[in-house]
């Protein structure tokens, strides 16, 4: 379905820059909803009288479920809608969502509150992809993919300094009825001035909806041995990264007695700020030793990865608050670098009607695995030790060791992509080899 004319096309803009930056305020404010949460969990926490158990799945598993399972039938659908008004719309649904999380009275009003943020925005973010991949060649999509993502770091930043503050001062539900505010707006700025973009990448942009999409696209996946490792490491390392931001604030409140506005202002800087940059550069860094040799797409995650283990897991256990905050900095810096690499292979080999199914794909495993289990189950070691909450720091080391799986993973994904020319012009977007990491 082609986008009708209407007397909002004067004002659109057409810089794919200005699309790019959009987007990426977006998945920012998305990631302010989402982790406003997790710097009020302990308010909430004492306000409901709920264990470790409960709050890692009002953290994780409440969100995870709906938007994991409902991004792939919308991101079926999207191959025949307008693209900018799924965004637009799913946008204001979950933030609509997000206020009503404030007005929660009890564990499962909040809960149900949660499910449906999931739900809204679950067809915005594999759109997201979609329409960054029609706007950039294939040598340009990692580093574009890079600066997306990093809207996740400036989010979570915005929650963990914003709620940070309103939680302490005004309350837990102040928070989270602020933080869907910017959503609302954002949402009528993507539908007066973002265009739908030309299709590339063999989409006709007038496919009807259909289910062998799917089967497809996941056929392409399990192929190719580089992009279902790659979706793998991918996956493993998520448990690991939101089990560490779902916990991290409330970490830091109880091992070392930070007030919350201390904490959101240090994650800020760390998360926000050093990870923004850390997730651009990492992603930029992989797609030009790309370039060079093939293998480096997935092998630059890995080596980054590894080298944040010793950090993560040495800062978790130091006594002293200065030491653990200076060696968390570095896996709060570098934690993030592998998902922009994972989209840019995923999307290269994909049609454009592949695009947002594919991404789906791989958004499904990241939030119902990644999300859905990481932050619960750092909550069941730490009960597990300790029903009192005093043993946080053993579940936050606990969940490492799937970041350190992941990251062999990746290892071996790029020595399955190997050196073969074909495979250097994949990732260069030069001839028109596209369809070749799908064929190994």
């Amino acid at each position: 379905m082609t986008t009708s004319t209407t007397a909002l096309d004067g004002v659109q803009v057409g810089s794919r820059r200005y699309t790019l930056i959009v987007l990426t305020a977006y998945f920012a404010l998305a990631h302010l909803d989402r982790q406003v949460l997790a710097v009020t969990l302990s308010p909430i926490g004492r306000e409901f009288a709920l264990n470790d158990i409960q709050l890692g799945l009002l953290s994780g598993l409440a969100f995870a479920v709906l938007f994991s399972t409902l991004g792939l039938p919308l991101a079926l659908a999207v191959s025949s809608l307008n693209r900018r008004n799924v965004i637009a719309i799913t946008i204001a649904f979950w933030s609509g969502m997000t206020m009503l999380c404030g007005l929660a009275q009890n564990f499962w009003q909040l809960f149900l509150a949660r499910v449906g943020v999931g739900v809204g925005e679950a067809g915005a973010l594999p759109t997201s992809h979609a329409i960054i991949s029609d706007r950039y060649e294939t040598r340009e999509r990692a580093g574009a993919m890079g600066v997306f993502m990093s809207g996740a770091n400036i989010g979570t930043a915005l929650a963990l300094v914003g709620g940070g503050v309103v939680a302490q001062f005004l309350g837990w539900r102040a928070a989270l009825l602020l933080a869907g505010v910017p959503g609302l707006l954002l949402a009528v700025i993507i539908r007066l001035t973002v265009p739908e973009p030309p299709r590339t990448g063999g989409g006709t942009g007038n496919a009807t909806l259909r289910f062998s999409l799917l089967s497809e696209t996941v056929a392409k996946i399990f192929r190719s041995s580089p992009m279902a490792l790659m979706v793998l490491a991918t996956v493993l390392n998520t448990i690991t990264t939101f089990g560490m931001v779902a916990w991290l604030p409330t970490f830091l409140v109880r091992e070392h007695g930070m007030a919350l506005s201390a904490v959101g202002l240090y994650l800020a800087v760390a998360i926000g700020a050093a990870g923004a940059m850390g997730t651009m550069l990492g992603a930029q860094l992989a797609g030009r030793l790309a370039l060079w040799r093939a293998s480096w797409i997935a092998w630059t995650p890995a080596v980054i990865l590894l080298l944040t283990k010793p950090f993560s897991i040495a800062g978790l256990l130091a006594g002293s608050k200065a030491t653990a905050l200076l060696l968390l900095l570095v896996p709060c810096a570098l934690g993030a670098v592998y998902v922009a690499p994972t989209i840019a292979v995923l999307h290269a080999a994909l049609r454009s009607e592949e695009r947002p199914v594919g991404s789906a794909l791989l958004l499904f495993g990241m939030n119902m695995i990644g999300m859905g289990l990481g932050p619960l189950i750092v909550g069941a070691v730490s009960n597990g030790f300790d029903p009192s909450g005093g043993s946080l720091g053993i579940g936050l080391v606990a969940v490492q060791a799937f970041g350190i799986t992941g990251a062999i993973v990746f290892l071996v994904a790029g020595w399955t992509i190997g050196t073969a020319p074909q495979e250097r012009e994949l990732l260069q977007g030069q001839g028109t080899s596209a369809q070749v990491v799908a064929r190994r």
